[in-house]
């Protein structure tokens, strides 16, 4: 009997079970996959390395072409070419553009040089709103502006001064979820939503991101007391590139965040996590999720099965195994010793004995 049941205990999981995707780092995390691989466990164990950093795209001024437009317009304004100096410097959402990416310094090399361009187009007005604009965003003046003319200096040096003097409004920003970050005209960092703060007059550049969600940016006017963004989730390889950020500023594997950000990233519904402290190299530290939301943490001296099984009943994915006093097969055994005995049966369950007297009808 006790042969048959070790081999119940030592069975695959039944078809069906559910799988769980487990990912483990740290000082012997070659032997506790080893160790995992060979359990025995009522579930479909997924065995995952961390995920690779997605290639992020470029940003132009990160590349340095934006850098070769604006000398090539720079190029062109000397030579009176202002059209096509205009031409290389784009529309007037690339400012913007270079704002939401963090470029305050190409932003405001943009800004400037399209204000001497349309100053030497004979065009007041477009240049004046790229002079407010580079005030209003509260922009430095770069270094080449001594290269233009003394137009287009005053013309800079008014707006700087007719922006500084406009009275602030106050603008609440909301995100859904809460707790995003706020960039502010290229600038991180400003606060955390939900936040209110003052504006000088005109319009920002409001950058709102979250880790496990994708950014979301837009130029907000004063004219609106309030800004509300709705982030979507990220993608599996925008997540994996937050994770990374994380880790590498010292996050714990089995945080809620990064947790969160693994489950997206390797599109696992229920994923744990395991780690060995370098510190304690025996302590081996697990968590699990399901669905993203951080359901049980746990450690074991050692015993990687037994913390895997742990952390399964804690987090509800398994039921936990009753005592063997309590499981039909054992009571069918012993009634059939009974039947032929009539004896009074001791069993040892655990560290504890339980004495069963089976009594038989005359």
């Amino acid at each position: 009997m006790i042969g048959w049941l070790a081999v119940l205990n030592l069975a695959a999981a039944p078809a069906g079970a559910p799988s769980v995707t487990v990912v483990v780092q740290g000082p012997g995390a070659a032997q506790t996959k080893a160790t995992l691989s060979a359990a025995s466990l009522p579930v479909e164990l997924r065995l995952s390395d961390a995920p690779a950093e997605a290639r992020a795209s470029t940003p132009r001024g990160v590349n340095g072409a934006w850098a070769q437009a604006l000398a090539a317009a720079r190029k062109a304004y000397v030579s009176a070419n202002f059209a096509e100096c205009l031409r290389l410097l784009e529309g007037d959402a690339a400012a913007a553009e270079l704002l939401a990416s963090g470029e305050r310094l190409l932003a405001a090399r943009l800004l400037t040089w399209r204000t001497a361009c349309h100053v030497g187009a004979k065009q007041p007005e477009p240049a004046r709103t790229a002079a407010e604009a580079l005030a209003s965003f509260q922009l430095t003046l770069p270094e080449d502006v001594g290269s233009t003319t003394p137009d287009a200096e005053a013309l800079l040096a008014r707006a700087f001064t007719q922006v500084g003097a406009r009275e602030a409004r106050r603008v609440t920003f909301s995100s859904v979820p809460e707790g995003a970050t706020v960039d502010l005209d290229g600038r991180p960092a400003a606060c955390t939503t939900p936040c209110t703060m003052e504006l000088l007059a005109g319009g920002h550049v409001v950058r709102v991101s979250a880790d496990g969600y994708t950014p979301s940016w837009r130029t907000v006017s004063t004219e609106e007391a309030t800004a509300a963004f709705t982030l979507e989730p990220a993608a599996p390889e925008l997540a994996a590139t937050q994770w990374r950020r994380r880790t590498a500023q010292g996050e714990a594997l089995d945080s809620e965040a990064s947790v969160r950000l693994l489950s997206t990233s390797l599109r696992a519904p229920r994923l744990l996590v395991m780690s060995v402290d370098p510190a304690a190299p025996k302590t081996l530290r697990g968590a699990l999720a399901v669905d993203g939301v951080l359901k049980a943490r746990a450690e074991r001296e050692g015993d990687a099965e037994g913390l895997v099984r742990d952390l399964l009943v804690r987090g509800q994915v398994i039921e936990e195994a009753p005592p063997l006093h309590q499981r039909w097969p054992f009571w069918l055994a012993v009634g059939a010793a009974a039947v032929a005995a009539g004896v009074t049966t001791a069993v040892v369950v655990g560290n504890r004995q339980t004495v069963t007297r089976v009594e038989l009808n005359p």
